[in-house]
């Protein structure tokens, strides 16, 4: 039901109107009145109706005056003038600021019916409308997207200034309006020791649906698919429900994940709230080590410093120094080269205290980790002399305490690049395979994203990613560039009715159909067709 407010200084005219007309018949609840308009625009700025009907000439601030504030202030009000004087200045004035109707008094009951449904008619096309585009906008939300991975790895990595990133988020529709923020990571990486991309499974895509559901609905986080298995979430909030909202928001992950406990891995660390921009490189850094605990402890599921301090205690007071290489294997089997510091810093936490200090443990580390590294390598099939770099088998015989977490860095950062090369020629290979299944049936108006990945096996969220990545444009927005193409062609070529030629490209709804065919080529299927003739 929509709502109507009345400004009219002649009392009885107003309570007239006010009491004998049946405004909930026509959809309508009559919220307010007022004798003129200052009186009325504090009532309408804070019941901010639908329709406004004010009379033209009324003391202290008339018709006109009131209705270009509100046509200002409130752009999708109806606004209908009464007067009692024929004028037709005044109803030229009244049209040039958009007034939907002018009417002479006495306004009799059949005329004011006339002018309400013409009004309803109007509201109800333009939510329809509005309707159209948040459906849209539900089909196109991809946290994949491009863009929104290009802007968040810029965000992490320190590379915008303070406008540029009110900037770029704006252009995103991304609110970054808060006083404080944190980073949370939440990781589905499957600890295995294959390198291919994650195969589809039911549960991961229904718990990622129910996860991007509830996220959606909630304000006060912005989530992105940031590597092939990694969500991250900005939290937003202000100094005193920073923490509230980051509890909330892990529970509910929590609870979710643990109905498919034994189905899927999951992990989550987050950041500690932050209140500049400039401290998400910081952020990022910090749940990134958290996040790595998880190759230590891959049977947890919410990692804080905590875990890091156990990894050290646990190894305080040892005397002897080894190196596990089983985590070593499994890191560089899922890893991404963002977590690699992280990861060889818990490394080092699990050696005796002074371990990395000695040049024969740190050459005993680095020689461990190359061998480690070279053993991956060539379960890719790959040969490690070609694939490292030229020296460095014989930099070990030279390493020193101060040198030798960054030669392991560059190591591990070839081999897990070597990796997604690998991964990425398959993953490639199963891009083309959805392409292809897109492009063949299009006009199933069930089709969606998570069908198209079981039939390639993949995961939903990795494909979403792929077409981002490969194609620079989503999933959704390639399938509807199929059906409008389609829809083109069989507009030119036959004399189909629009709802036939909808139906034949996969939407069920005609109007849909037509609000987005009019958002693609700026023309409704009618008019593209007409114009298309030569009409």
């Amino acid at each position: 039901m929509y709502s109507v407010f009345l400004v009219e200084d002649e009392i009885v005219i107003r309570d007239g109107l006010k009491a004998s007309f049946p405004w909930e018949q026509y959809g309508f609840a009559y919220v307010g009145d007022a004798a003129d308009g200052e009186m009325a625009l504090p009532l309408i700025r804070q019941t901010k109706p639908d329709v406004l009907i004010t009379d033209i000439r009324m003391p202290f601030m008339d018709g006109i005056a009131l209705s270009k504030m509100i046509k200002k202030e409130l752009p999708n009000t109806r606004i209908i003038i009464i007067s009692g004087f024929d004028d037709f200045s005044y109803a030229q004035e009244a049209i040039s600021i958009g007034v939907d109707n002018y009417l002479l008094k006495p306004i009799t009951k059949d005329k004011l019916k006339e002018v309400m449904a013409d009004a309803k008619a109007k509201l109800d096309k333009e939510n329809e409308k509005d309707n159209y585009l948040e459906q849209f906008k539900a089909e196109s939300q991809e946290y994949e997207q491009f863009a929104r991975v290009r802007f968040f790895n810029q965000l992490v990595s320190g590379a915008m200034s303070v406008s540029e990133v009110y900037e770029k988020s704006e252009e995103l529709g991304l609110s970054l309006d808060a006083t404080n923020y944190n980073l949370v990571l939440l990781d589905f990486s499957p600890m295995t020791e294959v390198a291919t991309a994650p195969v589809y499974s039911k549960y991961m895509a229904r718990l990622s649906e129910q996860l991007m559901q509830f996220l959606k609905c909630c304000p006060e986080y912005i989530v992105f698919h940031w590597n092939m298995d990694t969500y991250a979430i900005i939290v937003k909030g202000d100094t005193e429900t920073i923490a509230s909202h980051t509890t909330t928001l892990v529970e509910n992950i929590q609870r979710r994940c643990m109905v498919y406990e034994d189905e899927i891995n999951w992990y989550l660390a987050e950041s500690g709230p932050i209140s500049r921009f400039s401290e998400f490189a910081k952020a990022c850094q910090i749940a990134n080590k958290r996040l790595s605990c998880r190759y230590m402890n891959p049977t947890g599921h919410v990692f804080t410093d905590a875990d890091i301090e156990t990894i050290r205690n646990n190894n305080e007071e040892s005397d002897t120094a080894t190196i596990d290489q089983r985590l070593v294997m499994l890191f560089l089997e899922n890893a991404e080269e963002s977590e690699i510091q992280g990861f060889l810093g818990n490394l080092i936490n699990k050696q005796t205290k002074n371990a990395m200090k000695s040049v024969l443990f740190s050459k005993y580390f680095a020689m461990t980790m190359y061998m480690c590294v070279c053993d991956y390598l060539r379960k890719l099939s790959l040969d490690p002399v070609t694939a490292l770099e030229a020296n460095t088998r014989a930099s070990i015989e030279n390493v020193e305490p101060e040198t030798v977490m960054e030669m392991v860095e560059k190591m591990f950062a070839i081999a897990i690049s070597k990796r997604k090369n690998v991964v990425g020629t398959q993953s490639r290979s199963q891009l083309s395979a959805a392409i292809k299944y897109v492009d063949e049936h299009y006009s199933d108006s069930n089709l969606s994203l998570n069908e198209v990945a079981k039939e390639v096996n993949i995961s939903p969220s990795y494909l979403s990613a792929m077409f981002s990545r490969e194609n620079k444009t989503t999933f959704v927005e390639y399938m509807t560039a199929k059906r409008m193409e389609h829809a083109k062609k069989m507009l030119l070529t036959t004399g189909e009715k629009s709802q036939v030629i909808a139906e034949q490209v996969g939407y069920k709804d005609p109007h849909y159909f037509s609000y987005i065919f009019k958002k693609t080529y700026g023309l409704s299927p009618k008019e593209f067709r007409a114009k298309g003739q030569g009409a």
